[in-house]
């Protein structure tokens, strides 16, 4: 079969890990399909054409669709044009919306949690605060849904919870949404690339783009409880200099806070091997792969209290109040203080990680999902 595999619209964060992913997954297995990959300029900056089968064939493109209206046209324009040269049994979106609306039969991914969960507590406590923030939050949400509706008639996500969420949204049959979970990368496989470093304070990752939801303003907070009470670690963040400066400004402790900056995600088991612990205190998500990814790097994981992180940890974390401080600064302590708590968060993460999804199974189950949409009466 023909597959056109689009991720002209990804620019940021785990949709690009999920991309590259698949993409490498697909080729290792020389999956007996043919791939036409049209690539946004942030995955094509780090595809290695030369590394692919000769199933696989490239389309670059120099700008994201969602730049402008004027780039949404053209690109609407030229992905017809492609589609209707290469004719397709499916179109996979890795993450919609695409801002294009196939004639072949379409699977888009979704998984933005931010508009998906709007009965969520962070959504109606953090952004539903007036009557302004209602009307933009949910004129937005409805246009998303709108356009991810009008594009595409089968889905994939990555929760049970998200299918009943998008189900309900849009009105869709719960049999056209795919449940396939996420999980670390292929390169992950490597574990003694991700042998812990000797640190001489305790290292805590948070390996995360920034988004309001993802709470790095308790960070400074922390950090003042912890020099307060004597407990000495380190915090490891992965956002843009700027960004990283105006959080660091609050830090009272310089010496508890350092910025890797943004990584590639080809290379990010790198920041694992620098750690000695890995930190999720974000208020939303729909599936995080840092916790897949800390489970296979053997750290332990310490958790916002939440059902997202709860339905994919297990006993496998130590959870917190993340709107709390001091519950943060107290599971820290645990934390810091107990190797043995320690290796037992890393031998129930192994326990949990059996549970979840491979690279490989996920990549063999979005091709399923491919193939069982191009059957002749779906075309």
């Amino acid at each position: 079969m023909r597959f056109i595999i689009n991720t002209t619209n990804l620019q940021t964060g785990g949709a690009l890990q999920v991309a590259l992913s698949l993409l490498g997954e697909w080729n290792a297995a020389d999956v007996p399909h043919e791939f036409h990959i049209f690539l946004s300029p942030q995955i094509g900056a780090l595809i290695r054409e030369e590394h692919f089968n000769r199933r696989f064939f490239f389309y670059p493109f120099r700008q994201n669709p969602g730049n402008s209206v004027w780039l949404a046209l053209n690109y609407w324009r030229k992905l017809r044009a492609l589609e209707a040269q290469i004719r397709p049994d499916a179109v996979l979106t890795v993450f919609g919306p695409a801002l294009w609306t196939p004639r072949a039969a379409h699977l888009a991914g979704f998984a933005n949690g931010y508009y998906l969960f709007d009965r969520s507590e962070f959504i109606r406590q953090k952004v539903l605060t007036n009557l302004l923030s209602r009307i933009r939050y949910y004129t937005r949400r409805a246009m998303l849904f709108r356009q991810l509706r009008k594009e595409a008639g089968h889905f994939w996500v990555e929760t049970t919870s998200a299918r009943e969420a998008l189900a309900r949204t849009i009105r869709k049959d719960k049999r056209r949404i795919h449940v396939i979970g996420n999980t670390y990368s292929g390169s992950f496989r490597n574990k003694s690339a991700i042998a812990a470093e000797h640190n001489e304070r305790f290292t805590f990752l948070y390996l995360s783009a920034y988004y309001t939801h993802k709470n790095f303003e308790i960070i400074p907070e922390v950090i003042a409880l912890l020099a307060e009470r004597g407990t000495c670690c380190t915090f490891i963040l992965t956002l843009p200099a700027d960004i990283f400066d105006n959080l660091s400004a609050a830090v009272t402790h310089k010496e508890y806070i350092m910025n890797h900056g943004p990584v590639n995600p080809q290379e990010s088991y790198n920041l694992y091997a620098q750690c000695d612990a890995v930190l999720m205190p974000s208020l939303l998500e729909t599936f995080s792969a840092n916790f897949p990814e800390a489970m296979v790097s053997q750290k332990p994981i310490l958790s916002s209290d939440r059902g997202f992180a709860r339905n994919i940890c297990a006993d496998a974390a130590l959870y917190f109040d993340p709107e709390n401080p001091a519950s943060i600064a107290d599971a820290i302590g645990r934390l810091t203080a107990s190797p043995e708590l320690q290796e037992s968060l890393i031998r129930n993460g192994n326990k949990q990680l059996a549970l979840l999804e491979t690279p490989a199974s996920r990549a063999g189950k979005i091709i399923s999902a491919l193939e069982h949409i191009s059957k002749p009466k779906n075309r």
